[in-house]
């Protein structure tokens, strides 16, 4: 990381006078993960020496450990690099959070690359003085996200006369890691249609039914956390729906993901893109 500043729950460290720093004096050449830290569990059968890849998994979320220190360019004095305890406590209420928020170094290839994070920090003393923290971020998953991506579909009429021939819209995966993404969707439902409202939706070969929708409904499902509601009070949709939540996929090299709906509908979908790599 070759960065001073950084940006965490919509708020830059640069506010509070300070920049990243190193106090230990290295030469500037690390080691550190890049979001890549997979556990491979390979077992190698009687009477052969081949071992086998059996299952893969990452064992713990990404994090990563720096240093901050008052900004030397801000202050006219070594007396007023030091931190008072009024300024450590502001700096650890606005880091150290029972949440995750939005972390972004303030670096040009990481202008469009976020970790969902959370803080510890340590001080730093020298002859009796804080003189700056050492904070380890731990995020919410083994690796970062792009910014948000957002794509609309519309389903008419003409698009789903046809039951067994539904117009399909497809789409390119930004993700850069194998595995599936769980989208958010917002669907407003635009002809309930003539068959009690029911809703089928396919995310490639995934089917996600919603039975008892009407004209205007909007229905919200958050992908991440399995929630699903919607605008009509009177819909009882945790009994109309099968719960098979759509997902999107992403191979080594299929990007292509592919929509269909047999209503009428409106469908905005988003999703935070994986990346590999770390700080």
């Amino acid at each position: 990381m070759f960065a001073t500043d950084f940006e965490y729950d919509e708020k830059r460290l640069s506010e509070f006078d300070m920049i990243i720093c190193s106090f230990d004096g290295a030469s500037g050449i690390e080691p550190v993960s890049s979001g890549t830290d997979i556990t491979y569990k390979q077992e190698k059968p009687s009477g052969s020496d081949a071992f086998h890849l059996h299952s893969c998994a990452y064992d713990s979320p990404y994090s990563s450990t720096f240093q901050i220190c008052r900004n030397p360019c801000r202050t006219d004095s070594l007396q007023n690099m030091y931190l008072s305890p009024r300024e450590i406590s502001n700096l650890q209420t606005w880091l150290c959070r029972k949440s995750f928020h939005k972390f972004k170094i303030a670096q040009d290839s990481y202008r469009h690359i976020h970790w969902n994070a959370v803080f510890t920090s340590k001080q730093i003393n020298f002859n009796g003085h804080t003189v700056g923290l050492e904070l380890t971020m731990y995020a919410d998953s083994p690796y970062a996200y792009l910014d948000e991506v957002v794509h609309e579909f519309h389903f008419d009429t003409h698009d789903i006369h046809d039951s067994s021939n539904l117009l399909r819209k497809h789409f390119q995966s930004l993700a850069q890691a194998e595995g599936y993404t769980y989208p958010d969707l917002e669907i407003r439902i635009l002809d309930e249609g003539n068959n009690n409202g029911k809703l089928t939706l396919w995310l490639n070969n995934r089917k996600s039914e919603i039975k008892g929708c009407k004209t205007q409904e909007l229905i919200t499902i958050k992908g991440q956390q399995q929630v699903i509601c919607t605008s009509d009070s009177n819909h009882d949709i945790a009994r109309d729906f099968n719960f098979i939540f759509p997902r999107i996929e992403r191979g080594y090299q299929e990007h292509t993901n592919y929509l269909s709906a047999d209503l009428a509908c409106d469908i905005t979908l988003k999703y935070f893109p994986v990346i590999l790599t770390g700080l």
